[in-house]
């Protein structure tokens, strides 16, 4: 009889490539790894793992038995949650991550209804918006992700993946309350922010991928980045004292003393909440539990604030 702990250790190896990665996310000592897949072995008769240098690499029977760990470990999730379910309890641990205003305005609000309906089920939350969470989603390190997608700028499709938009809302420009393109209160042009500074999200998050993609494709300039900040508070508080930035409306920017949100002139950048789960993982009671308690928050929040589009939207002009 294969032991599921085992195919574990054997897949993390054949996905993270090394022993200590696998010791690292699965919270074991390198020597416990290598002892289990030693164990594991001598259960199938068969070498597994040979080395090369110093790594342990997979051999052909390694990657075969790796290969339907994957589909064993899921089947063997899958049947633990949907017994428990046929007892009328949905329990388990889901993780989930996303970004800021996703968390804020959407999964926070659904946490006390999942509460109430299944006591049984713990929703791990973790702030992260960064794009190497889709990997970790791949890997099932966690079971939801939700990201910030725009309309200027596209994120790939992924084949092991399914993605639903949730809720698309536009982006504006917030600007100090005396800046002199806030006076009118009409759209501002990007172009006449060529020399302004900036404040956006740290490198490599789809907020400032955005920032200078639409700035160079719609104006024709780099913007000039001063400020960084993955905190909103932060962002608020540069714009502040002199700085510009793309604000999404559930930011609630115009609420902040000394700040005010004009329209793009130019063009109609939108972003999208997106709700992303591994291919058929929405099988899981409790994902699928989380999935459709953060749907009904969305349809809540779009009722509140008619200027949120529920799902996709529609295509954004570029100008």
């Amino acid at each position: 009889m294969l032991d599921l702990a085992r195919l574990r250790i054997l897949r993390e190896l054949k996905q993270r490539g090394t022993v200590g990665a696998v010791a690292d996310a699965l919270g074991y000592s390198p020597s416990a790894v290598s002892q289990q897949l030693a164990q594991l072995q001598k259960d199938v008769r068969v070498p597994l793992v040979e080395k090369v240098g110093r790594r342990l690499r997979l051999t052909a029977a390694g990657e075969i038995l790796a290969q339907h760990a994957e589909s064993l470990l899921a089947q063997a999730q899958r049947a633990e949650e949907a017994t428990v379910a046929a007892g009328g309890r949905v329990a388990g641990t889901v993780k989930v991550v996303g970004f800021q205003t996703a968390l804020l305005h959407v999964l926070a609000p659904a946490l006390p209804a999942l509460k109430a309906d299944y006591p049984d089920l713990c929703v791990d939350v973790l702030d992260e918006e960064l794009s190497r969470v889709l990997q970790s989603l791949i890997l099932q390190d966690i079971d939801i992700v939700l990201t910030d997608e725009y309309s200027h700028l596209p994120r790939p499709i992924r084949s092991e993946l399914t993605a639903e938009a949730l809720i698309t809302e536009h982006m504006r420009i917030a600007l100090p309350e005396k800046h002199p393109l806030a006076v009118s209160g009409a759209p501002v042009r990007l172009a006449d922010l060529s020399t302004a500074a900036w404040a956006t999200g740290h490198v490599g998050t789809n907020h400032s991928d955005l920032l200078e993609r639409t700035c160079v494709d719609v104006a024709g300039f780099r913007p000039d980045i001063r400020h960084r900040s993955n905190d909103i508070l932060l962002i608020f508080a540069m714009i502040t004292h002199g700085a510009v930035a793309f604000v999404p409306d559930l930011a609630l920017a115009e609420r902040e003393p000394g700040i005010v949100v004009r329209e793009i002139a130019e063009a109609d950048v939108l972003r999208r909440m997106v709700m992303w789960t591994r291919a058929g993982t929405g099988l899981r009671p409790s994902v699928r539990a989380v999935m459709e308690a953060l749907r009904h928050s969305a349809d809540t929040l779009v009722e509140a604030r008619p200027s949120l589009i529920r799902g996709q939207g529609r295509q954004a002009d570029h100008g």
